[in-house]
């Protein structure tokens, strides 16, 4: 989902009322990002609380081999040591399902529809959903699909966010992390009949289904937070809302002949680049934090954050000692939280996959590929990226190229070598 899409980050192409709601009554992040463009590294960083390429993780590929230092706990681990019950509904993304070097299963006290990468949003023949809980890679990979096509199929998102729903409703007297990542708006695009009508004013057909898939997330987060209400404990929960990479271009598999390619799903809010890019477009996402407890307090927060920070956050927050399991890359979120501080402590952010990359230090950040001289901006003038200070500022160069150099020199080879990246 991109930066730009829900009704709170200024999008427009559909309605987002619940997604908006979190935002309204909760902390929206401007400048949220995600720690890698792709949504492997992106799954990685999230739960581990570590730069992806500490593991050899630099890209897609590197999946299928993820390996955790053996004193190192992934989120949920560290969560059950405080009496936290733990689930996940959806993306898993740490395993290859040829040898499961990480199944999810042991690591969540509960598993529901557990994907690797992408799975369908609609069942065959025999009700099961290609691509969730049965090991395979993906889906089908066949977009163009308006479902149902036969009464009574559940559509993915839909499943999802009951499971969440179901998971709650039995956790409801117990402390308890959720992680429902969804699928959706990813690949295969497949949508809902019963929303074709509300989407008459998108023209394309991509869009349309794209659309369609946010409506159903929008819808999703509305049914968990009723059920929070319901169960008496939205007070007392804290709710996250974050997305793994920026929007995608319509250049995947098993797309209709006929669709046009190169085309961008979803919005940026303008920021330069897509999914799998390191410019804003491709790691900026919404990023909003929700918490009742806080009161009548709806801010927007400015500063500079990433989903590393969410490691280290929980863990305070659930009475745990984050740097007893590990030295996480991460920052606690929990003095912008309570609005003790404005501003985080100054650190550089780091985006890496070999020979690309990014690094944001302050306002300044450095974009670099192996196929073109690496480029600077300053993002408090120029969020969009549309002017190259590289020249102009040689020491802010030398010293973030510096960073990224040390960076190299220190951290594994990716698991699944590669060239160029």
């Amino acid at each position: 989902m991109g930066y730009g899409d829900p009704g709170c980050y200024g999008g427009t192409l559909v309605p987002t009322p619940h997604i908006d709601s979190l935002a309204h009554q909760g902390l929206r992040f401007t400048q949220g990002y995600t720690i890698s463009p792709v949504c492997g590294p992106s799954r990685v960083g999230l739960l581990s609380g570590l730069y992806p390429s500490r593991l050899g993780v630099y890209w897609n590929p590197d999946m299928g081999a993820v390996q955790m230092p053996k004193e190192h706990k992934v989120l949920p681990q560290a969560l059950k040591t405080s009496g936290y019950t733990t689930g996940l509904v959806g993306k898993w993304n740490l395993n290859n399902p040829s040898w499961d070097p990480m199944p999810a299963a042991n690591y969540f006290d509960y598993t529901y529809d557990v994907m690797v990468w992408e799975g369908d949003y609609w069942p065959d023949e025999k009700g099961n959903y290609k691509g969730v809980d049965d090991r395979n890679y993906g889906s089908n990979k066949i977009s163009g699909v308006w479902g149902p096509t036969r009464a009574g199929d559940e559509y993915l998102t839909d499943r999802l966010s009951r499971h969440a729903c179901e998971f709650i409703k039995q956790e409801k007297d117990n402390p308890f992390f959720l992680m429902l990542a969804y699928n959706a708006p990813h690949s295969p695009l497949q949508g809902k009949r019963e929303h074709q009508e509300k989407l008459q004013h998108i023209k394309s057909e991509a869009l349309k289904l794209y659309a369609s898939m946010i409506m159903a997330i929008d819808a999703g987060i509305g049914a968990v937070l009723q059920q929070l209400d319901e169960t008496g404990i939205r007070k007392n929960t804290i709710v996250v809302f974050v997305s793994d990479n920026g929007p995608a271009l319509t250049q995947f598999k098993g797309m209709p002949k006929d669709w046009p390619r190169g085309e961008i799903l979803g919005s940026t809010g303008g920021m330069r680049g897509q999914k799998g890019t390191y410019w804003e477009g491709g790691i900026r996402v919404p990023f909003i934090i929700n918490w009742p407890t806080l009161g009548n307090r709806s801010d927007v927060i400015d500063t500079p954050v990433t989903t590393l920070d969410l490691y280290p956050t929980f863990c305070i927050m659930a009475g745990i000692d984050p740097s007893s399991y590990a030295e996480l890359d991460g920052m606690s979120l929990i003095p912008l939280i309570q609005g003790k501080k404005s501003q985080l402590n100054s650190r550089s952010i780091l985006w890496f996959s070999g020979s690309s990359g990014a690094l944001r230090r302050g306002n300044w950040k450095l974009v670099f590929n192996p196929k073109e001289e690496p480029q600077l901006f300053n993002l408090s003038n120029d969020p969009y990226e549309t002017e190259n200070l590289s020249l102009q500022e040689p020491q802010i160069m030398k010293n973030l190229r510096s960073i990224v150099r040390a960076w190299r020199k220190n951290i594994p080879p990716a698991i699944t070598p590669r060239k160029n990246l």
